[in-house]
């Protein structure tokens, strides 16, 4: 929805406050996003040192790939080694090594690390690396059809990104609550055909008996899969309501089998995006604005840093109760009241500066 509104060429655009507040809200949730996936990375140090990192953001660059040499490069990689080339975000991929400057990637060195090896034989491609998503192919965002709207979610196995609607089943829930589940998708399954019993969305729900940390450490050969199995064979995506990890069979049978199938770390808590991102927020704390601010007054004299926190906590209270009062009376808000806005706050200080007496900035007192 947009939040400029015009009747004709000669009206003033005009926006309501309620409008302004529902963009303002949209940018905070986009910042959240943000800071949710690259709280954890470091935009001027390559990953590659770090090995095959267990999960972080990767970037397929358009300009330098083609079909028969996939690459995947970390975030620094992206942002000062492929600048103004076609750069494509793929979100978070687990266990990557950053091919940046290999031999895939010759023709374009790495200025932030320039020895890697030839090739990083571990890494694993899928087609989201060419840029296309979903059983569909399609490009993301797709420029041909009208399908951007439709959320695209994330199978933990095989990460790539499915449209709700390609999906092969309905979904279990309302649309708006997709995020609070973890998909498998229908060709992963497949491929792990034990795990349909799992499935949360349709009441084929392993109902524990025993304590699974109390069976591993005791050997208890008692196996949750086998005795909860209802002999389902319907292959289909299956949906994994939150927590599903802590309510996986852990028997010694069990574990081996996700251990032979390279499913280990992918069943631990830890491999979880929302953990990821957890961690992603909180260390992106240290990059709020308030600190921000804070440091730069370090360097400020006494009198300078009050009157600039003064400054900064009046225009807060100004501009709060100014949106506040215009919310009240659902009024619209134009370029007129914004300006207006600006001028009274500087009348303001102005009348400050005159009425109030300010020390020197060598005032020892």
């Amino acid at each position: 929805m947009s939040s400029i509104r015009t009747t004709t060429d000669e009206e003033e655009p005009i926006v309501t406050c309620s409008e302004l507040l529902e963009q303002i809200e949209d940018e905070e949730e986009e910042l959240d996003r943000e800071r949710a996936l690259y709280g954890n990375c470091d935009v001027d140090t390559c990953t590659y040192s770090q090995g095959y990192v267990r999960r972080q953001p990767l970037f397929a660059c358009m300009t330098c790939n083609n079909n028969d040499q996939l690459t995947g490069i970390c975030a620094a990689c992206a942002y000062h080694c492929h600048v103004n080339h076609e750069v494509n975000e793929l979100y978070t991929k687990r266990f990557f090594r950053c091919d940046c400057g290999n031999s895939k990637l010759s023709h374009q060195p790495c200025k932030l690390y320039p020895t890697k090896d030839p090739e990083n034989i571990l890494n694993k491609y899928n087609d989201n690396f060419r840029g296309i998503y979903c059983t569909c192919k399609c490009s993301y965002p797709n420029k041909e059809k009208k399908i951007n709207d439709d959320e695209m979610i994330q199978c933990i196995i095989c990460e790539d990104w499915f449209h709700s609607q390609h999906l092969g089943v309905p979904l279990p829930m309302e649309e708006n609550e997709i995020n609070q589940m973890d998909i498998i998708c229908q060709a992963c399954v497949t491929k792990y055909s034990f795990l349909v019993n799992y499935d949360e969305s349709r009441s084929v729900i392993l109902q524990s008996s025993i304590d699974n940390n109390v069976a591993v450490a005791s050997n208890n050969s008692s196996c949750l899969l086998l005795s909860n199995n209802n002999n389902n064979t319907e292959i289909h995506t299956i949906f994994l309501r939150e927590g599903w990890r802590k309510r996986l069979c852990r028997c010694v049978q069990c574990s081996k089998l996700y251990d032979e199938l390279n499913l280990t770390s992918i069943f631990d808590d830890d491999d979880a995006l929302q953990e990821y991102e957890k961690q992603a927020l909180a260390k992106s704390e240290n990059l709020d604005a308030d600190k921000i601010i804070a440091d730069s007054l370090e360097n400020l004299g006494y009198v300078r840093k009050l009157e600039v926190l003064h400054g900064i906590n009046e225009f807060k209270k100004s501009l709060g109760d100014f949106l506040r009062e215009k919310a009240n009376s659902d009024d619209v808000l134009t370029a007129e009241d914004v300006t207006t806005f600006f001028t009274n706050l500087k009348e303001k200080r102005k009348e400050q500066q005159q009425t109030t007496f300010i020390p020197p900035d060598n005032c020892k007192f």
